[in-house]
């Protein structure tokens, strides 16, 4: 199975991923900050190239890295992922180049060690997400967002804010698909529209928390911070969710939780 070209919906550009998937979710996107900063990621990420001409062996690899990094909270090995895909260690070595050149997965220096599939890392980014029992670094804030919808989980976001360190605790519920509690109740997110070539090491190191307006505004101006989207905690949300929740849809465990409930 290969990719179709990109296609539009009302508008706004959408990328068939599988079979009744299309990427992202647009319909959890209900505040236009949120839509119109996906819509600027989009422009400097070139998402034609990200999913254009995507094979069923690369979403198996996918597939195969994220569920991993929830059960395990770290990346597979290759001779893990050959377990788990049922594929030969050099077909899986394969996928995970062609994945590495569309910018869905982080390789090391090696190219035979897995640090990153978006929105999980290996490295430790100061965005901390507890899905279930386990906990995983996330690349950014709004992927620290975007988790609990894409793996159906309510979460625990422990983090930070980018200008003066003070804790940043946020809930979800229903879930992953909606917030529940924030410490402090002020806090914001920042989006940047920075990118280059990867975005672990660009977008995603201006994408952060700050626990009131007043702190951001501080961080922007000491950072020359011009090009991105304030966001309330909510908002942030919605881009996560529609980044994220098609990720890991139709693998055959989107809509449970980890422990196989349904939370209310």
């Amino acid at each position: 199975m290969k990719s179709n070209p990109r296609t539009a919906i009302d508008g706004l550009p959408s990328y068939p991923i599988k079979p009744g998937v299309t990427f992202p979710d647009w319909s959890v996107v209900e505040s236009p900050v949120a839509r119109d900063a996906l819509l600027a990621i989009f422009e400097v990420f070139d998402m034609d190239r990200v999913w254009h001409g995507y094979t069923a062996a690369e979403d198996t690899v996918r597939t195969a890295v994220l569920s991993h990094y929830r059960r395990n909270g770290k990346a597979p090995t290759i001779a893990e992922l050959t377990a788990l895909c049922d594929m030969a260690e050099d077909q899986i070595a394969a996928s995970l180049q062609d994945l590495k050149a569309r910018d869905l997965v982080v390789l090391d220096d090696t190219q035979r060690r897995l640090t990153g599939a978006y929105p999980f890392t290996e490295r430790n980014t100061g965005h901390r997400v507890k899905l279930g029992d386990t906990s995983v670094n996330a690349m950014c804030a709004i992927d620290a967002l975007g988790a609990g919808a894409m793996v159906g989980s309510d979460t625990r976001i422990e983090s930070s804010c980018r200008h003066c360190t003070t804790p940043i605790r946020i809930t979800t519920r229903r879930n992953g698909h909606a917030i529940g509690q924030v410490s402090p109740a002020e806090t914001v997110a920042w989006t940047g529209i920075q990118y280059e070539g990867q975005a672990a090491t660009s977008l995603c190191t201006v994408t952060a928390f700050f626990c009131c307006d007043a702190h951001l505004d501080a961080w922007r101006a000491d950072n020359r911070q011009d090009r991105g989207y304030r966001m309330s905690v909510d908002q942030g949300m919605q881009t996560g969710m529609a980044i994220f929740k098609p990720f890991l849809a139709g693998s055959g465990r989107h809509d449970a939780t980890l422990d196989g409930r349904v939370s209310q």
